[in-house]
């Protein structure tokens, strides 16, 4: 098919920030140390430049659509449908598949992409990233094996217990693994870790696995990950003959969500839904939902945005059976996106996504990855309650469940 172009809807300013004008709120930045100031004016200028560059562009087109295999399929689920009411009284519900990509989730997208731009445009050797559910190590370090360069992935030690299956491939594509064992000893301390790594090569290019840190990180991993949200738009036009009322993605920095919804910003007709994992529970503080939580206004890992923070301004541990949501904040563009009402936001228990994980499995056949159970479990909820005959649903199904069987069949036998 052919590939709908990108197309600038949402542009920051030239410091990164995006501006709430009806509250003044400023997110994103650059909040970081002067020693990597250099660094990541190199990756701006850079980007710029690669966004100018038909030739990089329909290369990397290309790449994405032979290695990648970007175009995935979008499969109508009449088991969910039967199971949020039936067709009748609910509409139609479509599952993007990419967990089909080659690894198995979003995260090849803007990894290959973003390691394709160190090599063609930056002329890096190195690769410098951070993972939680090591979905992104597991890409980058692929990313980096095709394309010839060296990789060095920042994990926290809990997370690597955790994913062990994704640690130990992103192991056997020629990655050095560093475990971290700062503070909560998951994502945030491993990025702190990536960051600090960076700042003494100058000569390598950290890659972001979600839509943060300073600018131009979350502007680059959602250009990069929009073409997910560009095919798929085409391709529910060319299934349905009109745009989805719903687009549901599961938000824990904001990758995913970003790359399925970001072409429809400008569209007023399609309510765009971003869940989060609740943990225990909202009220019991022990969640990663960020918005749906209230977080107030902070600085993490170099931008401005919204953070769980406590009552003296220190970040809070993130609770959440996701590795890939274990996140004490979300990014900035989201984050503005929320706060002006174009993304509305709720969220799931862990519970209850460990519960959708097992009817997945046995009602569709399908094994997702535990994040996308938190989506799935939210969207349902959503379409019964909205009881529309007429409307079509787009969830995005962001990643496959290999790692996660051995805890989900745990879970399974002492709930039986």
């Amino acid at each position: 098919m052919k590939i709908p172009p990108f197309k600038e809807l949402n542009a920051p300013d030239s410091l990164g920030y995006w501006t709430n004008k009806k509250t003044g709120e400023k997110y994103g930045g650059q909040y970081i140390s002067p020693l990597l100031i250099p660094n990541l004016k190199k990756v701006e200028v850079g980007f710029q430049k690669a966004m100018k560059n038909k030739k990089f562009l329909t290369n990397l087109e290309e790449q994405l659509v032979n290695h990648i295999g970007i175009v995935t399929p979008i499969l109508r689920s009449k088991e969910l449908e039967d199971i949020a009411g039936g067709e009748k009284k609910i509409g139609k519900i479509f599952l993007k598949r990419t967990d089909l990509h080659h690894d198995s989730s979003h995260k090849p997208v803007s990894a290959f992409s973003s390691v394709y731009f160190a090599k063609h445009i930056l002329k890096a050797k190195k690769i410098i990233t951070e993972t939680g559910a090591s979905m992104n190590a597991r890409a980058v370090a692929s990313a980096c094996a095709k394309l010839g360069l060296e990789c060095e992935v920042h994990i926290g030690a809990v997370d690597a217990e955790k994913v062990s299956l994704n640690k130990d491939i992103t192991e056997l594509y020629g990655a050095k693994i560093i475990e971290c064992h700062d503070s909560t000893k998951t994502l945030l301390p491993a990025m702190a870790a990536a960051l600090r790594s960076w700042q003494s090569d100058p000569s390598a290019m950290y890659v972001v696995g979600s839509c943060c840190g300073p600018h131009p990180y979350p502007l680059m991993v959602r250009t990069f990950a929009s073409i997910i949200g560009r095919i798929a738009k085409k391709q529910m036009q060319e299934l349905t003959g009109k745009l989805p009322s719903t687009v549901f993605a599961v938000c824990g920095g904001g990758s995913n969500l970003s790359a399925i919804s970001y072409p429809y910003y400008n569209d007023k007709k399609v309510n765009i839904f971003g869940i989060e994992s609740a943990g225990k529970g909202i009220s019991s503080g022990a969640h990663a939902a960020t918005i749906t939580g209230k977080a107030p206004i902070g600085i993490l890992l170099g931008a401005r945005s919204n953070v769980l923070m406590n009552e003296d301004g220190q970040i809070n541990e993130s609770h959440t059976e996701a590795s890939g949501l274990d996140f004490s904040g979300t990014g900035p563009e989201i984050c503005y996106m929320a706060s002006t009402g174009k993304i509305k936001f709720r969220a799931t228990t862990d519970k209850e996504a460990q519960e959708t994980f097992l009817m997945m499995c046995r009602k569709t056949g399908i094994l997702p990855a535990i994040e996308a159970c938190y989506v799935i479990h939210a969207a349902l909820k959503e379409i019964k309650r909205r009881k529309n005959p007429r409307e079509n649903h787009l969830i995005h199904l962001c990643g496959s469940g290999e790692s996660n069987v051995g805890r989900m069949l745990k879970y399974k036998r002492d709930n039986e």
